[in-house]
């Protein structure tokens, strides 16, 4: 669960939200490369969504930090959108339409991935150029904010808690796996049950399912 107060990355988006207009927001920080973690006042309906992106490793957020631009939807039940195994996993009553997905960017020539910045509208409504213009910069603010309080050691005082490397580590035990392909049957069975991997490992290690009703194929 969230904590009740919002992280400073998300007070900064409450006051640019007037400028560009969204109904939901959320700012993720990329742990590793597999694992991005909700910062504190994200929205939950875009963190699920985000979660099921990295269960299913598709989406737009996963497109906006592999090329490292915004990735911009104008309609996610639009046909032809292409990412057709996501939506298919979305709730029938999932509201948002319309995203824009701007990967948060360390300065530099490296351009490591720090997190990305996804903004929703639950109505088809297309961004424009100068509002992805702003979102670009208020990523950029976003960036050095980022950094800052990774310096004081103190960012992941906003984070979730992620059960997701308990998890991994006891398949990884008990199959005798890489964590790669530990992921992999996790996320086969997360789809299979229409869960995210994250709510798998949160009910396993809260003993809500046991790992032998975890049916891995093995």
């Amino acid at each position: 669960m969230h904590r009740s107060a919002t992280s400073p990355e998300l007070a900064l988006c409450a006051a640019v939200e007037p400028v560009v207009g969204w109904d939901r927001v959320a700012v993720s920080v990329v742990v590793d490369p597999e694992r991005k973690l909700p910062l504190a006042g994200s929205d939950l309906t875009l963190q699920r969504f985000d979660n099921f992106q990295e269960s299913l490793e598709q989406g737009p957020c996963r497109d906006a930090l592999q090329c490292g631009a915004p990735v911009l939807v104008d309609d996610l039940r639009a046909a032809g959108t292409p990412w057709q195994l996501l939506l298919s996993c979305a709730p029938d009553d999932f509201p948002v339409r319309s995203t824009a997905s701007v990967p948060l960017l360390s300065p530099g020539s490296e351009r490591a991935a720090l997190g990305v910045l996804s903004v929703g509208r639950d109505t088809v409504a297309p961004f424009t150029s100068a509002e992805v213009l702003v979102l670009q910069r208020l990523g950029d603010v976003l960036v050095r904010l980022l950094l800052a309080r990774g310096s004081r050691g103190d960012l992941f005082a906003d984070v979730a808690a992620d059960d997701l490397p308990v998890l991994l580590g006891m398949l990884r035990v008990r199959l005798g796996l890489g964590e790669a392909d530990a992921l992999a049957r996790l996320r086969a069975y997360a789809f299979a049950t229409g869960a995210t991997i994250q709510e798998v490992a949160a009910d396993v290690v809260a003993g809500r399912v046991r790992l032998d009703d975890v049916d891995l194929g093995c």
